[in-house]
């Protein structure tokens, strides 16, 4: 037998463990014993029961806060707790409910009703697991599925482009895209998606099929933009919305088109002169139908580099002021960086850059950076 269904009985009376066990090991249970709240948290960090019988009344820690201790430990916090009382007054059940605890049986119970409130909480207690597990699984596959769809530098290498993407949730907000237009054009996108649940990983491949559908010269990029918002808000986003930064480069024209909505500035660091913020005010894709989106030009050189990021880079925890610093702030801190931005390879920028804003404070938000070069 693979499983063990084995229940920790912690109570300080010798009598009442005894009962228990046996009344618990005629059904089959591996049953185990602890005298005391210390025993108990002692020996969770060994072995784990399937459930437990935690008595409210003993000397040292009671079982109230033996409970209390049990759920603030990630490995035991979704292990059943029944509590076991002489008492019957309302005041206690509700705190042990408030702390945690699934039941609440009074020692005065029949046999009877012990053993059937133990197999219905074990039997509630698997299927929670196997329906985590199963979960955990799927959005396991969900995020291996965005990730399949991200193209790499090494896929369109006449792209010029570098990335760093870091997910921190099964189910990604953040993505990027990069597409050949046609001999020398391509686009680039950046984009942040609000929320982070399954629903979010489905809207990773419409926005790519419709881009495809709209990435040619027959569509100007507020064109692009329009019909894919209205698409949007009608299926996949008709209660999220997301932000993005898109940026066409033709090195054939020497010029540059781009486009921010709701997101923060394309950074451009030209060869020559200062670098500069770059923003178009749109409202955010999906938020709204019939949107007219706005984008500016650029003149380019060789060499000339762009940023788009989202803002899990930009906006962190600062340690030293107890702040979340703004992606405003942190734009600012990276034109101090120039050189660096304009010397450093290529393949090596975005991580450089990841590492910077890592020395600055802590982020919990997923990552995209995407650097690409004229």
């Amino acid at each position: 037998m693979d499983t063990i269904y084995s229940v920790l009985i912690v109570d300080d009376s010798t009598v009442n463990r005894s009962y228990l066990h046996y009344i618990l090991d005629e059904e089959g249970y591996e049953v185990w014993e602890a005298p005391s709240g210390e025993a108990c948290l002692a020996m969770v960090q060994k072995q784990r029961p399937m459930l437990i019988l935690l008595d409210v009344v003993m000397g040292g820690i009671d079982g109230f806060e033996t409970l209390r201790h049990l759920k603030a430990d990630p490995a035991m916090a979704w292990t059943p707790v029944i509590m076991l009382t002489s008492m019957d007054d309302q005041q206690s059940k509700i705190k042990a409910f408030e702390l945690g605890a699934v039941d609440y049986i009074v020692k005065s119970a029949n046999p009877a009703e012990i053993k059937a409130r133990i197999r219905v909480h074990i039997r509630l207690s698997m299927a929670n697991r196997d329906l985590l597990q199963s979960k955990i699984e799927s959005l396991g596959q969900i995020k291996a599925a965005q990730q399949a769809l991200l193209l790499q530098p090494k896929d369109l290498p006449d792209a010029h482009f570098s990335v760093y993407y870091q997910s921190l949730h099964e189910a990604g907000g953040d993505f990027y895209e990069v597409e050949q237009l046609a001999e020398d054009i391509y686009f680039y996108m950046i984009v942040d998606v609000a929320g982070h649940d399954v629903k979010t990983s489905f809207i990773t491949p419409a926005v790519k099929v419709l881009l495809k559908q709209f990435s040619n010269p027959t569509y100007t990029m507020e064109e692009a933009f329009g019909y894919l918002g209205d698409i949007l808000t009608q299926t996949v986003c008709q209660d999220t919305y997301l932000t993005a930064a898109a940026l066409k480069i033709n090195r054939r024209s020497r010029k540059a088109i781009y486009l921010t909505a709701g997101h923060p500035p394309i950074l451009y660091i030209p060869t020559k002169g200062t670098i500069q913020q770059l923003q178009t005010k749109n409202p955010p894709v999906a938020m709204l139908e019939g949107v007219q989106y706005h984008t500016e030009t650029l003149d380019i050189a060789p060499g000339d580099r762009f940023i788009l990021c989202t803002d899990g880079l930009l906006e962190f925890h600062d340690p030293k002021t107890g702040k979340t610093k703004s992606w405003v702030d942190s734009l600012s801190l990276l034109e101090q960086f120039a050189d660096e931005l304009k010397n450093t390879d290529l393949p090596s920028l975005p991580q450089e850059l990841v590492n910077k804003f890592a020395l600055l404070g802590q982020s919990d938000d997923d990552k995209a950076v995407l650097v690409t070069e004229v």
